[in-house]
């Protein structure tokens, strides 16, 4: 009897699986000093949570009547739903945004699971290429095949490739909607408004509906603007925005995102998807009340302004640092961070190769390694920057996460910008491009 889901294979998400490697590695050689350069935790990183929000949270957890503690409803809380369409409108005022048209999840992971699962049988999402795993494994994962992918450009700050966006969809009728993720995780970038234009443009033209992941939409650098997607897109296509109390504060471990389903009115089919993800939520009974409870304390606060412009400001000088001294490697090509604490340096074509290695001084840890870089005999290659990803952790504990498994086209590797310590950072980045250097030219 078979009692496994056959689709698992699709769901993947490198950005967990090598800290199991990096465990591994710990365990069989103590000594080794691990660098986390994988995960997007800027508590973990030293970032301060602002006295704002403990305050916040400290006021409301002391109410009498403990309402945080209590179930809210399984759509959201009623008054916070009000508040996100009024939060929404905004970016657009001409939006027709309810509560109604608000949904709350246990963070957009939750949501993302939730948004490919209810997706008609036999239709496809287009993902962009690299992108956040999530999205395309659950995508993949629920359509019971392989993602359907347009290209992010490297050449061109990584924009949404729109050849690559035209050319997807004439090759996939099948194809019902477009995923874009700004600002963009893994790569860094804010995307222009003539790119975001011309995707709503080809939306309407093909009749499709976009789903836009702007998690990180209020950290934008200094110099950079975010685009609205509600703004362009208002009244001409089927939007779903996602939005969420993550990292802007910074609350990763808050767990709250929610839903907008906007131009709702313009195609039925796009409203009875809407309605169908507010049938599927039920289930879950609800989504956290103490954080719905608090964000609009937190977003409508007098402080947030000041903190968040600052917060973006010191992350812009951190990002730029790394990026300076990653870009000393003349095989890199790193394009500078423009938004979130991601970025994706890019090994120049014809920079790896599947002979290059670095040396691994504990004996133990280097059988591991090269058990899991030269895979048994008819089993598929291993992607040349995930060979390099393993042997930058066991050569210097630096863990960072390969471009392929982002699903990356291209050669590289994605690192969070968030190392606040400046003595540190030049120290994790000076060995990190010295083991580049040295493994680039080892064979």
């Amino acid at each position: 009897m078979s009692i496994a889901q056959k689709n698992v294979g699709f769901l993947v998400y490198g950005i967990r699986e090598i800290v199991e490697v990096a465990h591994a590695i710990k365990k069989l050689d103590p000594t080794i000093e691990l660098t986390w350069e994988n995960i997007g935790d800027p508590v973990a990183k030293g970032w301060p949570v602002p006295p704002f929000l403990k305050e916040i949270l400290a006021t409301e957890i002391a109410r009498p009547d403990n309402r945080s503690f209590a179930y809210t409803h399984s759509r959201g809380n009623p008054e916070t739903r009000a508040w996100a369409a009024g939060y929404s409108k905004k970016w657009c005022p001409s939006s027709k945004l309810t509560a109604d048209d608000i949904l709350f999840t246990n963070g957009l992971g939750s949501a993302i699971s939730m948004i490919y699962q209810m997706i008609a049988t036999g239709k496809r999402v287009l993902q962009p290429s690299p992108t956040y795993p999530t999205h395309a494994s659950f995508e993949s994962f629920c359509a019971g095949s392989k993602p359907i992918f347009y290209k992010l450009d490297p050449d061109n700050n990584w924009e949404p490739d729109i050849a690559s966006i035209e050319s997807a969809l004439k090759e996939h009728p099948e194809v019902i909607g477009i995923t874009i993720i700004n600002p963009n995780n893994p790569t860094g970038a804010a995307y222009s408004k003539e790119t975001l234009a011309k995707i709503v443009d080809i939306a309407e033209r093909n009749k499709l509906m976009i789903i836009s992941d702007e998690i990180y939409f209020r950290m934008v650098y200094p110099g950079t603007t975010h685009v609205q997607m509600t703004e362009l897109a208002s009244g001409r296509v089927p939007l779903l925005v996602m939005r969420g109390l993550s990292k802007d504060v910074p609350w990763p471990g808050g767990r709250c995102g929610w839903l907008e389903f906007h131009n709702v009115d313009i195609n039925p089919e796009f409203k009875t998807y809407a309605d169908g993800l507010k049938q599927r939520v039920l289930p879950e009974v609800c989504a956290g009340t103490l954080q719905q409870q608090v964000l609009p304390q937190i977003y409508d606060h007098p402080d947030f302004p000041a903190w968040n412009a600052n917060y973006s400001k010191e992350l812009k000088i951190v990002a730029d640092d790394i990026a300076s001294i990653l870009s000393t490697v003349p095989e890199l090509q790193v394009n500078k961070t423009h938004g979130a604490f991601y970025m994706v340096p890019r090994f120049k074509t014809g920079s790896l190769t599947a002979t290059q290695s670095l040396p691994i001084a504990n004996p133990a840890v280097k059988t591991y390694i090269e058990k899991l870089v030269n895979p048994p005999a008819g089993g598929p290659a291993l992607p040349l920057d995930k060979r390099f990803t393993y042997y930058l952790l066991a050569a210097t504990g630096i863990v960072c996460v390969p471009a392929s498994d982002f699903f990356s086209p291209y050669h590289g590797f994605r690192i969070t910008t968030l190392e606040r310590d400046p003595a540190k950072r030049k120290k994790t980045y000076e060995k990190f491009t010295s083991a580049v250097r040295a493994y680039l030219g080892s064979g």
